[in-house]
């Protein structure tokens, strides 16, 4: 009798490990590619959070100094006009001490919706002697991302026009 060689091939066992490990790499591509979609939402909220406030911080600039957005109703927020125990990420707004000087319209852009405050600070230089050289202002712009609270802040300068010697209320000085 001829001896019979053993055939070579895959057992059912080698391939069902197979198949188990390709699945599980496929489930973490699957992971990798909606948490980078997600950080590309993030990204981009935060990107178009930036620019809003910036834009608001450059028209707040070019107003007269007696705009109503540069108005400090809240002294007691001051010390920390420009957010920085990032009070406005979280799910309720900042009261008392800490609420916002102004209160600005929200920004809409598409189905996004951009909440928009102001912090305004006196400048202390001059501010004892009640000759305000200008105020220090924070734009903060807040916004929702899969239910979390983000925010993004822009910081300006506005000069008093009549104190640093330009007159009545006129705008600032070119930068």
């Amino acid at each position: 009798m001829a001896r019979r060689k053993p055939q070579r091939g895959f057992t059912l066992l080698e391939v069902l490990i197979a198949l188990v490990l390709v699945g599980l790499s496929m489930t973490t591509l699957v992971i990798a590619f909606v948490a980078s979609g997600n950080f590309g939402v993030l990204a981009r909220r935060q990107a178009t959070a930036v620019m809003i406030a910036r834009s608001q911080v450059s028209s707040m600039i070019h107003t007269p100094y007696s705009d109503a957005r540069l108005a400090n109703t809240n002294a007691n927020n001051d010390a920390t006009f420009a957010d920085p125990a990032a009070l406005f990420a979280l799910k309720t707004l900042p009261t008392g001490t800490d609420a916002p000087d102004v209160v600005l319209a929200n920004a809409v852009i598409g189905d996004e919706t951009y909440e928009q405050y102001v912090n305004v600070a006196a400048d202390p230089v001059g501010a004892a002697a009640g000759s305000e050289q200008g105020v220090f202002f924070a734009v903060i712009v807040r916004y929702k991302v899969a239910g979390k609270y983000m925010r993004a802040v822009a910081l300006g300068y506005h000069y008093n026009p009549p104190i640093i010697g330009l007159g009545s209320n006129v705008a600032p000085l070119p930068l």
